[in-house]
């Protein structure tokens, strides 16, 4: 492939290494976990912050009047992963913006708003994916690290790697990934979940709060609302997402998740090349988890079929 001719980050030097720092944040509709994560600003490609454990616990006793002996402190670890650029391009002829059209008064206003709403689908699914963080190259596209492909510490995993070894998501496997990550010292207080695992916690979990199932006398509906999982480790949300991997679900220590954002989403006109009007949205970010011990994953999950 021959090498581009302009001036990027991997030729140019000196550019400065990122710190993240708190801005202001997207709330893109249908994006559960990219509405939750918190947003962070990145400024470089090359995204990097820090994670730190405490000591573990001692019940050992100091003698009266001993010296003090110093033990090697724990070192903060350095994290990294890479922003992922995204786009979404339109093109609309000028004969489509000039018709009388039915449900729809601005033809680029609303190719701008679905490209929009097209890129942040994207980037929730990236970020809820098994993507492998990529550096990049010229000629090479960077790539975030998704969720999937970092957590290592707190799994809990189906009977095998094909289609076959797959279960369906138990309530004791979900307590057993709850439990790992409140050992490892996390929070967790969010389960993000595909809509066949929404159904089994629904019908067949035990601990069940914040839900509803009636019949609503004056409509003649059947109601049926669950929200809230309450395990032996506290209370999570529930929250189906259909733009995650189908065969896992995701266990969150909110606090931890936040999105990087280099680029916010801004929209760019291409140039006036033929009878038409063209143009893209485009976005630059990545997935900061904080420390992966503080979330969870099962694996190898059952996404089809009857629920038994």
């Amino acid at each position: 492939m021959a090498t581009q001719p302009t001036v990027n980050t991997y030729l140019q030097k000196g550019n400065r290494e990122d710190l993240a720092s708190e801005v202001a944040a997207l709330y893109p509709d249908e994006v559960p976990f990219f509405a939750m994560a918190g947003k962070v600003k990145a400024t470089a490609r090359t995204h990097e912050w820090m994670t730190d454990v405490l000591a573990s616990t001692s019940r050992t006793g100091s003698i009266e009047g001993a010296s003090v002996t110093y033990a090697a402190p724990g070192m903060r670890t350095r994290v990294t992963n890479y922003t992922h650029i995204k786009h979404r391009n339109f093109d609309v002829t000028f004969t489509q913006i000039a018709v009388d059209k039915a449900g729809v008064r601005d033809e680029i206003a609303n190719q701008v708003m679905k490209a929009m709403k097209s890129l942040l689908r994207d980037y929730d699914s990236i970020f809820l994916w098994s993507t492998v963080a990529t550096a990049g190259a010229t000629g090479l596209a960077r790539r975030s690290a998704g969720l999937f492909k970092v957590i290592i510490s707190n799994t809990a995993l189906g009977t095998g790697t094909g289609s076959s070894g797959r279960i369906q998501i138990t309530e004791a496997n979900v307590n057993i990934v709850l439990q790992k990550i409140w050992n490892n010292g996390g929070n967790p207080r969010a389960l993000f979940c595909g809509g066949f695992h929404k159904r089994v916690i629904s019908q067949k979990f035990s601990a069940k709060t914040g839900f509803t199932w009636n019949i609503e006398a004056s409509t003649r509906t059947a109601i049926q609302n669950v929200n809230k999982y309450e395990g032996s480790f506290g209370t999570v949300d529930v929250i189906p997402d259909r733009n995650m991997m189908a065969s896992r679900v995701a266990i969150v220590t909110p606090e931890m998740a936040k999105i990087a954002i280099l680029r916010d989403v801004q929209q760019y006109k291409g140039a006036a090349t033929a009878s038409s009007v063209k143009g893209w949205v485009e976005a630059e970010m990545c997935l900061q988890y904080g420390n992966e011990k503080a979330h969870g994953q099962l694996r190898w999950l059952r996404s089809t079929g009857t629920i038994s």
